[in-house]
């Protein structure tokens, strides 16, 4: 099995698509119904618009479909289940299959349950789109149905009193997870953090990562136009940026504003004049024949992958046989946004009623719910007051520390 993706000579119905995935066979035979699937995920469905999430899928079915042709099974094998015997579903065989994977090494699982139920959702919408489409007769798994009571997570004393009735549709093939918790930096593990950063490139990412909540996607798509001298700004109060979809990617398309301080904003300005990022530029430019609209680039000057961000954290607390690591914790982009959104919470709850910073927080996250943001809420007691009064005015002057010591 092999996934290719479509390029910009890809024209359906006169308009051309890129980067949309289609599944072959080790014959390179177009796999028809997995890229039906595709298609109709990348063109029609208006749920599914984003190229990272039709990347994720074609994995999951390429990984799926590849089980299924080592063991010469077929996708649209029902289990045969009555009063005669009761056949496991394919389905659940890949399941156990995967969750059965253990490292040679550690003895733990090479996939987590989490992912192991995240593949099988995915799975799961392709059996229902084909199920819709009568290309299977039943859906192979059980699914029941209870009415349940749900409150609302609403951020205020009343919400016992907000309630909704609600279908609940379980179904017995994902397997329970527990959730687990977030997981943070604390004030003196950003500055370890920001200390160990290799390069002016990663730690000024890793200053705007933690100073405006950016997801690891928009990091590394950070347009360079955002940035400009803010000289005749005042330096004590924090500076608008407008993200747009236009410009860079953003999960969902959804536009909105993030904050960054004076002293961030010169930083950002002194790197793409003066400092690293302008030899990665001239890199990128001898390289494509163009300029980069993007304010950060690789080591190469090409731009940044998408797990380059994750690579290079990895680099800073993993082991190897020549060094001992830099870091003495784990570190992922995505830890750098939870650290935001919960500092960012509780200086607004200092200003406001909780209600009010929950909202805000969720429009600088890019939230579409509060309800995603209220798990930040029992992420306060993680941090002593002191660090989260001082974060915003730390993360300056750590990041000076960092390059020149401390005065």
């Amino acid at each position: 099995m092999k996934i290719f993706y479509t390029t910009q000579e890809f024209a359906y119905k006169g308009r051309q698509y890129a980067g949309v995935p289609f599944l072959c066979d080790d014959d390179l035979e177009i796999v028809e119904v997995v890229s039906n699937y595709l298609l109709w995920l990348a063109l029609e469905n208006a749920r599914t618009q984003s190229p990272s999430t039709w990347k994720s899928h074609a994995e999951t079915l390429y990984d799926y479909f590849s089980w299924l042709t080592t063991n010469n099974l077929k996708w649209d094998q029902l289990p045969i289940k009555g009063k005669h015997g009761e056949e496991i579903s394919n389905l659940a065989s890949y399941r156990n299959w995967s969750a059965d994977l253990i490292n040679a090494e550690t003895g733990a699982r090479k996939i987590a349950l989490s992912t192991i139920r995240k593949r099988l959702t995915q799975i799961m919408s392709f059996y229902r789109w084909a199920y819709k489409r009568q290309r299977i007769s039943q859906l192979p798994w059980e699914q029941s149905f209870r009415v349940v009571m749900v409150q609302e997570n609403h951020p205020s004393m009343y919400r016992h009193t907000r309630s909704a009735v609600r279908l609940a549709v379980k179904d017995n093939l994902r397997p329970k997870i527990q959730k687990s918790p977030i997981h943070l930096l604390q004030l003196e593990q950003c500055r370890e953090l920001l200390e160990a950063c290799s390069n002016q490139t990663l730690q000024l990412m890793t200053k705007l990562m933690l100073q405006t909540g950016l997801r690891n996607s928009e990091c590394r798509t950070f347009p360079r136009k955002y940035i400009f001298d803010p000289s005749a700004q005042a330096r004590n109060r924090r500076i608008g940026i407008d993200l747009s979809p236009q410009d860079m990617a953003i999960k969902g398309n959804k536009p909105r504003r993030v904050y960054v301080s004076w002293q961030i904003m010169k930083e950002l300005f002194d790197y793409i004049n003066f400092g690293d990022g302008v030899q990665r530029a001239k890199a990128y430019r001898l390289t494509f024949g163009t300029k980069s609209s993007l304010a950060f680039l690789n080591n190469q000057g090409a731009p940044w992958s998408e797990k380059g961000l994750n690579n290079a954290y990895r680099k800073l607390w993993s082991k190897t046989e020549a060094r001992p690591p830099c870091l003495s914790f784990r570190v992922t982009p995505h830890m750098l946004r939870h650290t935001f959104a919960t500092l960012e919470l509780f200086a607004e709850s200092q200003r406001k009623n909780l209600g009010a910073a929950l909202a805000w927080v969720r429009d600088r996250m890019g939230h579409s719910s509060i309800a995603t943001t209220t798990i930040y809420v029992h992420c306060l007691d993680m941090f002593g007051e002191q660090d989260l009064n001082m974060y915003q005015e730390a993360i300056d002057t750590l990041g000076i520390e960092a390059r020149y010591g401390k005065a």
